[in-house]
């Protein structure tokens, strides 16, 4: 066997008769067992190895560089789309150490002549020994990888936020650029290797629309969703959406090395009570999962960015990042003091980008449930005499379904155009959704419309699925709102006519408003990109809260030149899935600025507030 060869077998025999100049791991089986051996020598080198019915080549493994063999063993594992055999096929020793029976000389040729073509750190090739067909698959290294994974400390230094200068395409514009549907493809997408699976287009949809999965890595099924125009730019969003989801999970840039109570740390730590917590009540209960806040608790912190003290600041990890408990490797996480979603996480094509659209979401959640909680009777948008074309045909094509739309400013003190969109059935048929909702935020009031109609095309169609089947759990969930546990729900159970009267204080009366008043005070014409995230951030804090930015930017994402980021906004309402995990206690603004914008004749208490689930879908 040639010093350049370890391993033994066909595979190993035909690369010796030629080898190349790298170092090469070849076996005819499963079996990794040189692998470890190969990377303790220090010198590049090149696994191949058989899995049944292909020959897998690849990557070139560099040691002490980022992306290596197990970055790829980790990826293909968690790929949704793999076969759910093949983990259990490659941990069995009788199959592992087995030669496949699909293997010749003709194929261990060809493996060796492909090795003489070049190899690369950043893919590997399958030979398929059926019919000797190849195929490429990059991949990127996997910050966390046990191997070559080396993240820095999360440190307040690199928390620290210096908005720059970013000139936009158009005055209306509130990103810098477009996503690359190629360029995110080539880095991200791949049915074996890649960070998401190809997206798929769900064509029998009334607008075009696509879902992109995550790799299942120690979380199954997390998703981005594409709902624009056309699918190209479905695909590209719902990968960059994917993305999201991902930054959002947990750290994949920065190691948590802050670790205290908040009676220790108060003087760099953001108090927990200013997010909302549960009433004291819910962490009785005998399968609560969550911690009640102490000052003197115990758990892990985050470094985070606060515009209000133009400083950093330290935020419990449990709220930076919603899937602690799921990280791979993690040591024991702490048990959160409140239940955390995606709520304020987005992704730009620079942090000034990433962080005006996190305040954006943070809005239109927090106006949402300020709505639903206080039963504002906020005016109705007049769609009649929508400034955008496009409004009217999107209205046209839904409202040929039976549903008639409806759209309510919700916009709060902040004057963030936030909007409030309904579908209302018109057939009276008891087998469709009499209600279905959701909403959007963004800069210019018609934008905001556009986009929040846009998502609301597929939800209806998606309830207007499920709700036969499910009618009859709906209206037990109508009557006992301790049955809604999960997201879709929230959906579910407000669609019957049993809770059709809970949205008279939208429906009812008549406070129709003009487009030319919409948004309280108009967004002015910007140029830069920096001007529009002062201004956002300036009418926060103006509201009386503050816009806290943890930045979940990874390697992953610098890939592409992307940044990821959670905006948090204490005294906001945060988003919250199950009728048991609302957080509405310690928020003194809930009951303050409904009274404030007229909307009620005092304060409110916690008696006002609505005691019915949230229709948010």
């Amino acid at each position: 066997m040639s010093e350049t060869v370890l391993g033994g077998g066909r595979l190993a025999a035909a690369i010796a008769r030629r080898p190349p100049s790298v170092l090469v791991v070849a076996r005819d089986g499963w079996d990794d067992g040189d692998w470890a051996a190969a990377h303790d020598r220090g010198e590049p080198w090149l696994p191949v190895w058989t899995e049944l019915d292909r020959v897998v080549i690849g990557p070139l493994v560099r040691p002490g560089a980022r992306g290596c063999v197990w970055c790829v063993q980790k990826w293909r594992a968690g790929a949704p789309e793999r076969d759910q055999w093949t983990e259990q096929l490659r941990t069995d020793d009788r199959i592992a150490a087995r030669p496949s029976d699909w293997l010749s000389d003709v194929a261990a040729e060809s493996v060796r002549e492909l090795l003489h073509s070049g190899v690369a750190e950043n893919r590997c090739w399958y030979l398929g020994l059926r019919d000797l067909s190849l195929t490429r698959h990059t991949f990127l290294p996997d910050p966390l990888c046990p191997v070559c994974g080396a993240l820095p400390e999360d440190t307040a230094a690199r928390a620290e936020i210096v908005p720059r200068s970013r000139p936009k395409p158009s005055v209306r514009a509130a990103r810098i650029g477009e996503l690359s549907e190629p360029r995110l493809t080539e880095l991200y997408v791949d049915a074996e290797t890649g960070v998401v699976a190809p997206p798929r287009g769900l064509r029998d949809s009334l607008f075009p629309l696509a879902e992109a999965v995550l790799t299942e890595y120690g979380y199954r099924g997390e998703a981005g969703f594409g709902r624009t125009r056309d699918f190209a730019s479905c695909r590209a969003t719902a990968v960059a959406e994917a993305l999201e989801r991902l930054g959002g999970q947990w750290p994949w840039g920065k190691r948590t090395t802050v670790r205290g109570s908040y009676a220790e740390l108060a003087a760099d730590a953001l108090d927990p009570r200013s997010l909302g917590l549960f009433p004291a009540a819910r962490y009785l209960e005998p399968d609560c999962p969550y911690q009640p806040f102490t000052e003197d608790a115990v758990v892990s912190w985050v470094w985070a960015y606060s515009f209000r003290e133009a400083r950093p600041v330290l935020v419990p990890e449990t709220y930076a990042y919603y899937r602690t408990t799921w990280q791979p490797g993690a040591a024991a996480p702490d048990k959160p003091f409140t239940f955390e979603i995606s709520n304020g996480c987005a992704l730009g094509g620079c942090v000034e980008e990433a962080i005006l659209h996190g305040i954006l979401e943070v809005v239109e959640r927090d106006a949402f449930l300020m709505t639903w909680y206080a039963r504002m009777p906020v005016p109705e948008v007049d769609l009649a005499r929508a400034p955008d074309p496009r409004i009217g045909l999107v209205v046209e094509r839904i409202e040929r379904t039976g549903y008639r739309l409806r759209v309510f400013d919700m916009t709060l003190a902040e004057a963030i155009p936030a909007f409030w969109v309904l579908a209302q059935d018109t057939t009276g048929a008891a087998t469709r959704p009499r209600v279905v909702c959701t909403s959007g935020s963004a800069l210019d009031p018609a934008a905001a419309v556009l986009t929040a109609l846009g998502e609301l095309a597929p939800i209806i169609e998606q309830e207007a699925r499920r709700y036969p089947a499910e009618a009859e759990r709906a209206r037990r969930m109508a009557a006992d709102p301790e049955l809604v546990r999960v997201m879709t729900d929230h959906a579910l159970c407000n669609a019957t006519p049993e809770a059709y009267d809970r949205f008279g204080f939208l429906l009812s009366g008549d406070r129709r408003t003009g487009w030319d008043r919409l948004g309280r005070t108009p967004w002015p014409g910007h140029a830069d990109l920096r001007d529009d995230l002062t201004e956002a951030v300036a009418r926060m804090l103006a509201g009386g809260m503050d816009v806290v930015v943890v930045d979940q930017t990874s390697p992953l994402h610098e890939a592409a030149g992307l940044t990821c980021v959670k905006v948090i906004a204490p005294g906001a309402l945060s988003m919250t899935f199950g009728h048991r995990n609302r957080r509405t206690t310690g928020l003194p603004r809930l009951h303050e600025v409904p009274y404030r914008l007229g909307h009620a004749p005092r304060p409110l208490t916690d008696a006002d507030l609505n005691p019915h689930p949230h229709p948010f879908p």
